[in-house]
């Protein structure tokens, strides 16, 4: 009933969509379509089309066990989104328009109003036009041209021995998404290999719902190489919440194989837990927690249990999947120099220009990409290497971060 609910909204949008950008299209291009039964043909059939293509994909939810359906099922969102986010942008214009001739005709109902409407749809035209081409390049390029991002952090109280180390971070595979491109990921592997990291940091969203995912990878990510270890926590997905699975067990079942694939990969997960790492007689401590969004993302995350036990004196570094922990839990906790995070991909869709950076992104998450810093304390956000909802990525590369350490000198 539910999938009966959805599907019926999102036809009724379509075809609410698909009217008004037909008539700005008429009231555009006329008169070289008036009259084209070529283009009306085109148009509604493009629209039968992605509602036939919405139904097979709500059809294979449930079948989304198999990885190898899910990049189908992506690459049908992704061509639903490249058509119909420029007929949005087309029709707001267009929208604008109509208001602008009825505010006109009441002012003056002399006025020729008969080229109004055009001011507001070219702009509209062309920016639906980049739009397109846009999401088109981000699924057939955008989302596999993975950028290295390098970044110096200063560190009140770093020991000696960890002068220039560094630290590769990575986060949100989403491995569904690349199970017919294994090839993407090896060489993800051997451009991490290449930066020769002293420590791998993995900060969530191996899976995006099933253990499954994993079994082409694990060997693949088990080549991945740095001499003082490679650690990881859980994500939101990495618990499959988003699955209607048959029975609780099953999914309890589903969550752990997808931590003992992990472990297989050569990582050493952390659970609400910590690590001490030791270079040359000194040491820093590494933090892990579960899951810690808001609502209505998993809260497992429990910050004061995987601190307990820990060096007051030590400088600690925290792998907490969402951002958002930073803000609420982390921020004040004065030992905790580095939050490293993931999750919000930028939304996969943005800008950025020198220090311009621009997402859809900013109206949900206050730290959304890159490097924040309040009190001497750090947060890092990685943009991810993976997708969900949208197979690629327009303006927000795929990231691979690479952070070096260095002492603070007080002034």
């Amino acid at each position: 009933m539910r999938s009966f609910v959805i599907f019926s909204i999102l036809t009724l949008f379509i075809l609410a969509m698909d009217l008004y950008g037909f008539r700005g299209l008429q009231h555009l291009l006329s008169p070289h379509i008036e009259g084209n039964r070529l283009f009306t043909l085109v148009f509604w059939g493009i629209t039968l089309i992605m509602i036939t293509a919405l139904l097979w994909a709500g059809s294979q939810f449930q079948n989304m066990r198999d990885p190898s359906r899910f990049f189908g099922v992506m690459v049908v969102m992704g061509i639903f989104l490249m058509f119909y986010v420029p007929k949005l942008m087309f029709n707001v214009t267009q929208l604008l328009g109509d208001i602008a001739v009825v505010l006109t005709r009441l002012f003056n109902s002399n006025a020729e109003v008969g080229s109004l409407r055009n001011y507001f749809l070219i702009p509209g035209f062309v920016i639906g036009i980049l739009l397109f081409i846009g999401f088109g390049m981000g699924m057939i390029w955008g989302r596999t041209h993975v950028k290295i991002f390098r970044e110096k952090l200063e560190i009140a109280g770093l020991p000696e021995s960890f002068e220039g180390i560094k630290i590769v971070q990575l986060s949100d595979f989403h491995l569904a998404g690349f199970h017919h491109h294994p090839d993407h990921i090896a060489q993800v592997v051997e451009k991490v290999n290449q930066l020769e990291p002293d420590l791998v940091l993995f900060t969530g969203d191996m899976v995006h719902n099933f253990s499954e995912e994993m079994d082409p990878f694990v060997d693949i990510l088990g080549r991945l190489k740095a001499p003082l270890g490679k650690y990881a926590v859980l994500g939101n997905h990495d618990y499959g919440h988003y699955y209607n699975w048959d029975s609780s067990a099953e999914e309890e079942t589903n969550l752990e194989r997808v931590k003992d694939q992990i472990r297989a990969a050569g990582f050493d997960l952390l659970m609400n837990e910590h690590r001490t790492i030791t270079l040359n007689g000194h040491s820093i401590e590494l933090i892990g927690v579960e899951n810690w969004g808001k609502p209505p993302f998993p809260q497992k995350g429990d910050l004061a249990n995987a601190l307990a036990g820990t060096d007051p004196g030590l400088v600690k570094i925290l792998l907490s999947h969402d951002p958002s922990h930073w803000n609420i839990q982390v921020k004040g906790k004065e030992s905790i120099s580095l939050t490293l995070s993931g999750h919000t991909h930028g939304m996969q869709f943005g800008f950025e220009i020198g220090n311009f950076r621009w997402s859809p992104s900013r109206w949900t998450y206050e730290h959304w990409a890159g490097l924040y810093r309040e009190n001497g304390q750090y947060l890092y956000v990685n943009r991810g290497l993976g997708y969900t909802g949208f197979p690629g990525r327009v303006g927000i590369r795929p990231e691979i971060t690479l952070i070096t350490l260095i002492t603070l000198i007080s002034e």
